[in-house]
């Protein structure tokens, strides 16, 4: 098969870490196998040999954070085995206080949402984010999946998230891609929403809620399957008319305050095989635009076509559709079931 979703996917993960969220301040990337020293020093930093310890080691696979409050450098210690081996180091200095602190973010197997990070998600680091005094540090692990170490303002572990961060609705709620299995024949988005406080993980996209487009999709799925009853077993692939490609748009629109979310979704066509006959492309620009969106029992959503939604509501670009007196327009009419 060919995915086409595969070769551009490490284009676009890096490009949904950059506007992950208009209050992340965002780090470079680097793969180089530098010493610690060299790196700080590139970087005209004060070198406190007592509390860096591994100045002198050879580190690999790392990134960091340059602003105007803070540096951090999150990196392996290159054991010569050409592996990246946990633990993921952190040392940060505080450009105010003019100090160096360190921490050791050691894989152990756990859970989403726990004090420590799940070995898979000790992967290169591609970057280093900040926001509201948390720092987000994207690993890469394979080219579908990714993973989001979320550490506190102390250094501490707070949870990793299997997947990419799309958006914010404040500090406190994470709005995040979930990692795919890359070697499938489909490969349907899931979007979740994860709260800092409380450690609750919802998932927002595919909505529980039947709706007309999706049910649409899987409509027209369903006849192919059947008109092709050989396809299936030639292409390996499950023919399940209820699970079907669809691709994220660039960027998650928020707003806080109306705690409303809006994103586009393709269901244009990922996975291509060998041969005359393709699975026929759904609709490219679906939108859908949620609200109530801080309280799972009231989270409630629109979906209609992208084009219609410019003619119904003048909008101009997803944000503009998170308006308060917009989203009343928008939820003031029924679902389309």
């Amino acid at each position: 098969m060919i995915d086409k979703r595969g070769e551009r996917y490490r284009g676009a993960i890096l490009a949904l870490l950059l506007f992950a969220s208009v209050t992340l301040v965002g780090g470079d990337s680097r793969a180089a196998d530098d010493t610690l020293r060299q790196a700080l020093s590139a970087k005209k930093l004060p070198i406190d040999a007592a509390k860096l310890v591994n100045l002198d080691k050879s580190i690999a696979s790392w990134a960091e954070l340059d602003d105007a409050s803070q540096y951090v450098i999150a990196y392996y210690v290159d054991d010569g085995s050409g592996l990246i081996n946990s633990p993921l180091l952190l040392d940060r200095y505080d450009r105010k206080s003019g100090e160096w602190k360190s921490a050791t973010l050691q894989a152990a197997g756990a859970k989403p949402g726990s004090q420590e990070a799940v070995d898979a998600c000790f992967g290169a680091v591609l970057s280093v984010e900040a926001s509201g005094g948390r720092l987000f540090l994207h690993t890469h692990i394979n080219p579908s999946a990714g993973c989001v170490l979320i550490v506190s303002s102390e250094l501490k572990l707070e949870a990793s998230l299997d997947g990419w961060l799309v958006g914010q609705l404040g500090e406190g709620k994470l709005i995040y891609q979930r990692s795919e299995v890359h070697f499938a024949p489909v490969h349907p988005t899931e979007l979740a929403l994860y709260d800092l406080r409380t450690k609750h993980d919802v998932t927002i996209f595919p909505p529980q809620q039947e709706s007309a487009i999706r049910k649409a999709r899987a409509a027209q799925l369903a006849e192919f399957y059947q008109a092709n009853p050989v396809w299936c077993t030639k292409n390996d692939d499950p023919c399940d008319p209820e699970s079907f490609d669809s691709e994220l748009g660039e960027k998650v629109a928020t707003n806080e305050a109306e705690a409303a979310l809006a994103f586009l979704i393709s269901y244009e066509q990922i996975q291509l095989v060998q041969g005359d006959v393709q699975k026929p492309s759904g609709p490219k620009d679906v939108l859908y635009v949620y609200r109530g969106a801080n309280e799972e029992a009231k989270m409630e959503y629109r979906e209609m076509l992208l084009a219609e939604a410019k003619a119904r509501y003048g909008a101009t670009n997803l944000q503009s559709l998170l308006q308060p007196e917009v989203l009343e327009k928008i939820f003031a009419e029924p679902p389309v079931k």
